[in-house]
């Protein structure tokens, strides 16, 4: 998995590799904008005469500019600097550089500071074959005004190829948030990690991220890190891969796992099928659906593989209920609770039950996160065995008794809150999920995918989670695996269906086939 950091984390991590590794900044720098450079030659098929513009600050992100700039004028472009900011502002390692830069032939640099016309500004960009901003870093916290902003401005109306240095300036490299006017770059060059700002909004303006190798080594950059609070990492296929269970040669249904899929109620038997369905294709050897009387009989008439159970024989849980789920707890190693079930007040004595004392592995979704509402923490505390939390924003806010949009302030922080408070796996549905920890550990699923927004769609990720915890997989891990799959089995789904066609029950046969595409990596 790849690190991602907040903006004071990435700062420790260059300040380890100055004062603890003996990197100077220097070279720090140096290595930086000749990885741009790198990323700039690979996106041309050739830099002599290539026309670039480079954008400035003062800061940091301005040294890497001017490095860039010298690398790609050894190699044949031409290149221009501009300044967003007054040359007697730079300092440090930053005006070593500018320095460097400015004493090579044919070097240009044009203070352009001043110049809070964005007119003026694109005058002085057109006809550039690629342009570069290297004006703010990841330490912008204040809205972007004058000669920057007309600068931004700018840069977004010429059509090319536009390429940020670390994050796009303007963009928050903690959140994400736009302050005031971003850059809206093709491509983002970001150093050693990829920061918070770059991931967690699926439409921020960053384009296609690549990380540029600073050369601080891995562990080290963990070290440095975690003193500045709990990391973060970006889903990838091969870590996923290295999650996944296998079967061995002499594996059967019974060594696979049974998952219970506790769901369904009269006219909701499709979110229990759902759920059921996509647990097998995940690989569990067995699933029992266990619903009421009514919600039985409608399920015999649809199911095939599955098994079905009563836990109640009314609309609502009753006093037996609990009993017969235990008993049939009994023979599985995990459970999922939650889709489509009753909504009465004996359902909701149940659900607290269940998850408090339920002795297997338990995934809450749906109407069970409805019914334990701002208790779930709570209840969940108490659990005999791990539990799975899986809200998309409004059950979040229902759980948390807060507004959906505080919820989508910081889904990060309310994530790693509540999984705090519950001793819970907590995952956060919606574009870009995030999962989170009890300890602070947070994860995030770069599938973003508009498709996944259809009904019965989280049914299927509840399945295919219970089914990785029934195979063995600890909580985390059980977690990260099925959201990734989820997501990435609805971008193998729409390539043959089409992005407005997919329906949840489309998602199980593609569950199956990203399943076998991983573990042949």
């Amino acid at each position: 998995m790849a690190l991602v950091l907040s903006a004071a984390q990435m700062k420790a991590v260059d300040r380890a590799a100055i004062d603890k590794l003996g990197l100077p900044g220097l070279v720090l720098m140096e290595n930086a904008g000749r990885g741009v450079a790198e990323i700039i030659a690979r996106e041309k098929s050739h830099l002599a005469g290539l026309d670039v513009r480079v954008v400035c600050g003062a800061g940091q992100n301005g040294g890497d500019g001017f490095v860039l700039a010298r690398h790609l004028l050894d190699r044949g472009a031409q290149v221009q600097i501009f300044l967003a900011m007054p040359r007697e502002k730079m300092a440090g390692d930053a005006a070593v550089f500018a320095r460097a830069f400015e004493a090579l032939p044919g070097a240009l640099v044009r203070d352009a500071s001043f110049e809070e016309d964005a007119t003026t500004w694109r005058a002085y960009l057109a006809g550039a074959d690629v342009i570069v901003d290297a004006i703010f870093g990841t330490g912008l916290r204040s809205e972007v005004t004058s000669s920057a902003a007309a600068a931004i401005r700018a840069m977004n109306a010429v059509d090319t190829l536009r390429v940020a240095v670390d994050i796009p300036s303007g963009l928050d490299a903690d959140t994400g948030a736009v302050r005031g006017v971003a850059f809206a770059a093709h491509v983002t060059a970001t150093m050693a990690c990829r920061k918070l700002g770059l991931v967690l909004d699926p439409d921020a303006p960053v384009g296609r991220v690549e990380v540029v190798d600073l050369g601080v080594p891995l562990d080290a950059a963990v070290e440095a890190a975690q003193a500045e609070g709990p990391l973060c990492y970006w889903l990838e296929s091969e870590g996923v891969a290295r999650m996944l269970p296998r079967k061995g040669p002499g594996g059967h249904k019974g060594t696979a796992g049974h998952v219970l899929v506790i769901a369904g109620s009269a006219g909701k038997t499709g979110a229990a099928l759902l759920a059921a369905r996509a647990a097998l294709r995940a690989g569990a050897g067995l699933a029992t659906v266990a619903t009421t009387a009514a919600g039985q009989a409608a399920l015999d008439a649809k199911v095939v593989a599955e098994m079905t159970a009563c836990y109640a024989d009314g609309d609502d849980a009753d006093e037996a209920s609990y009993a017969r789920i235990l008993a049939l707890a009994g023979r599985m190693k995990a459970a999922a609770l939650g889709p489509g079930i009753p909504t009465g007040p004996g359902t909701a004595a149940l659900v607290r039950r269940l998850v408090a004392e339920l002795p297997i592995p338990l995934v809450v979704d749906a109407d069970a996160l409805n019914l334990l509402g701002e208790d779930a923490a709570a209840v969940a505390t108490s659990a005999r065995a791990a539990r799975i939390l899986t809200p998309h924003p409004g059950e979040m806010a229902r759980l948390c008794g807060l507004p959906i949009a505080e919820i989508m302030k910081d889904r990060l922080g309310h994530a790693r809150r509540l999984a705090e408070r519950s001793r819970a796996v907590v995952v956060l549905k919606g574009a870009r999920t995030i999962l989170a920890t009890p300890d602070g550990t947070a994860h995030i699923n770069p599938t973003a995918n508009p498709a996944l927004g259809t009904a019965g769609s989280g049914d299927v990720l509840t399945g295919v989670i219970a089914s990785l915890l029934a195979q063995g997989l600890q909580a985390p891990d059980a977690a990260c695996a099925g959201v990734f799959v989820h997501g990435e089995s609805a971008d193998n789904a729409i390539r043959t269906l089409g992005s407005h066609n997919l329906m949840a029950g489309d998602l199980p046969d593609a569950i199956a086939r990203t399943l076998e595409g991983l573990r042949s990596l």
